[in-house]
């Protein structure tokens, strides 16, 4: 019985400390350059869960996420793009040390956007820039977030995961997914881990309008204002 209790409690402690990160990758080699060579260098639990998408057979972003979030084991769930660099070896031990302290936190991320405008820990080009106006160095809060990267608390995302009505393809599911959780009395946060993204990746008008049409729809008797990092819209 005793052995039967401890084992119990090992495995509790895995599944309650750690980071599970979720990337869905069509380019395998810009997985490597980019998010697993700076996972290779963390100092703290982990997992790594990919989908691969190079053959272009998965149409919907929420639908995906949601069924491989639904194999993760870690504390928090980590949605994050391929191209996707952490500065640093303790990127993943700071992330988790902020995410622990933050009051009523629904997400957090990179990059994000409010009323007050951007806020960003990322920079992308080569030669490298930085995206934003001020280096952050602590978390803030935000409406949304950009979806290049975004972290939450896998007991929030068991009760609220991501709506597979509206988001059909791949832009604004991080954008309506936050949007939602504030819906609910929770906070959005960036927060201060320098990242690099190489790409925001190719542009669908045709997709996004009509997504973008729903999310309007959707909030528009709780919300006045969307920001995004993909533009601000009155509802």
């Amino acid at each position: 019985m005793l052995r039967w209790i401890a084992q119990w409690f090992l495995r509790w402690r895995k599944v309650e400390k750690g980071i599970s990160i979720i990337c869905v990758y069509n380019n395998r080699k810009k997985l490597n350059d980019y998010l697993i060579q700076s996972l290779n260098k963390q100092t703290v639990s982990f997992e790594l869960l990919t989908i691969d998408n190079t053959a272009g057979d998965f149409r919907s972003a929420a639908r995906i996420l949601n069924e491989t979030a639904r194999k993760a084991k870690y504390k928090y769930l980590m949605f994050v793009h391929q191209d996707v660099e952490m500065d640093s070896n303790d990127w993943l031990a700071n992330a988790q040390r902020d995410l622990d302290s933050l009051y009523r936190l629904g997400a957090a991320g990179v990059v994000g956007i409010s009323e007050q405008g951007l806020a960003s820990s990322v920079f992308t080009g080569d030669p490298a820039y930085f995206v934003g106006t001020e280096r952050l160095y602590k978390p803030v809060q935000v409406q949304t977030l950009d979806g290049c990267l975004m972290i939450v608390p896998r007991r929030i995302f068991k009760r609220i995961s991501f709506d597979e009505t509206t988001i059909e393809g791949w832009y604004f599911y991080a954008v309506d997914y936050c949007l939602d959780l504030i819906r609910l009395g929770y906070r959005i946060y960036v927060l201060p881990c320098k990242t690099y993204h190489e790409s925001p990746g190719p542009h669908d008008p045709s997709v996004y309008e009509k997504t973008l049409k729903k999310i309007l729809e959707k909030h528009r008797n709780h919300i006045e204002m969307i920001y995004s990092t993909m533009g601000v819209w009155k509802t």
